[in-house]
């Protein structure tokens, strides 16, 4: 299964992929959280259609589930509107050293389509340690594709002078840039090792 992807509704398409053990990322998320009473469990999951079920989505975020992916974690989340990463990678690339990944990928039938990929990582530009940032996306009635930051070797470059700019990025592309950073996208999550970081 390839991840970010409408499969599992709202829940998976927006992800958050960490070059870090499920385990530190779990503690980690634990750890700066403001509030007491958050804790980390081994929820009963083991596919995606369960970790949909566990993360239905909330008035508040309550519940953040590390799933491993070979040396990676993904992070999916039970927010409002449906997994939402927010900052995380970007704090995380500071904090724990480690590089970490937004990824989101919303149709075109929806309200607001979005394709985005956020790349940090300790050597990213400061204050954010952002390495790279590729979106096209429409949030209101008019398509915009933006860039930052240097271009890494494997990107098709030529598809971003595409006429239309919902087409100069697209899944596929996503997909390819996540393998070509050594996510492995096209393993099979260990969601029965998965952690749930869960408000009490």
């Amino acid at each position: 299964m390839r991840l970010p992807s409408a499969e599992g509704g709202a829940t998976t398409e927006q992800v958050g992929f960490f070059e870090a053990d499920s385990k530190i990322l779990a503690d980690w998320i634990q750890a700066g959280l403001d509030d007491v009473g958050w804790e980390i469990r081994h929820p009963a999951i083991s596919s995606l259609v369960d970790a949909v079920a566990a993360l239905e989505p909330g008035v508040t975020v309550s519940r953040h589930l590390c799933v491993p992916i070979g040396t990676w974690s993904v992070l999916l989340n039970n927010s409002p509107l449906g997994t939402d990463v927010g900052v995380l990678p970007s704090y995380a690339a500071r904090e724990l050293g480690c590089r970490a990944i937004r990824a989101v990928s919303v149709g075109d039938e929806a309200t607001y389509p979005a394709r985005i990929l956020e790349i940090y990582g300790p050597g990213g530009e400061p204050p954010l340690a952002l390495e790279r940032s590729i979106a096209a996306a429409n949030d209101g009635g008019r398509w915009v594709f933006e860039t930052s930051g240097s271009p890494f070797p494997f990107e098709e470059q030529d598809a971003y002078a595409r006429r239309t700019k919902a087409s100069r990025f697209t899944t596929e592309m996503i997909h390819d840039y996540l393998r070509a950073l050594g996510v492995p996208l096209d393993g099979t999550p260990d969601w029965p090792g998965a952690l749930m970081v869960e408000r009490q």
